[in-house]
């Protein structure tokens, strides 16, 4: 007989070791994306297991990549289906790879704009209005790529 025991944690003590809130892991059991968590029989509390919690720290790796829910429950579910799970795996790893390229490039942009005020206002600051607008003028790309940013507002002067 095996003499195995089952370490029990609360709902605060599985939030602190996965790093996701306690409304997260209440939402997350509730649309599916981790099994239905036992339950206290004298408290009706919520009460993870060490498998509950591994899965938990799986989920908050790749809520942190910003993978969508979706992708996270699959994820979770191609997990123990052999090389057939892991050609899945990979083809959700390879499509958030590059939903974050993407967001790397945005952010490339959005640099290299911050880096040309910079330099516009540096030359308004210390009188050379001329050196200003030539740095306008020479980075009109940086500017006309910044303003295609998909749901940023209005670009300031």
């Amino acid at each position: 007989m095996s003499n195995t025991t089952t370490t029990w944690h609360s709902i605060r003590e599985a939030s602190m070791i996965s790093g996701l809130p306690e409304s997260t892991l209440r939402y997350y059991e509730q649309i599916g994306i981790i099994d239905p968590i036992a339950r206290d029989p004298s408290s009706g509390h919520r009460v993870y297991s060490d498998k509950d919690i591994e899965s938990l720290t799986t989920i908050a790796c790749l809520a942190a990549t910003g993978m969508p829910l979706e992708s996270m429950r699959e994820y979770l579910k191609n997990r123990f289906d052999g090389p057939e799970g892991a050609r899945r795996q990979i083809e959700l790893l390879d499509a958030q790879s590059l939903r974050l390229a993407a967001k790397a490039e945005a952010l490339r942009i959005q640099q290299a704009y911050v880096s040309l005020k910079s330099l516009y206002w540096r030359a308004i600051a210390e009188g050379h209005e001329d050196e200003a607008n030539r740095i306008l003028e020479e980075n009109k790309d940086v500017i006309e790529n910044v303003k295609k940013q998909p749901g940023k507002g209005a670009i300031a002067r």
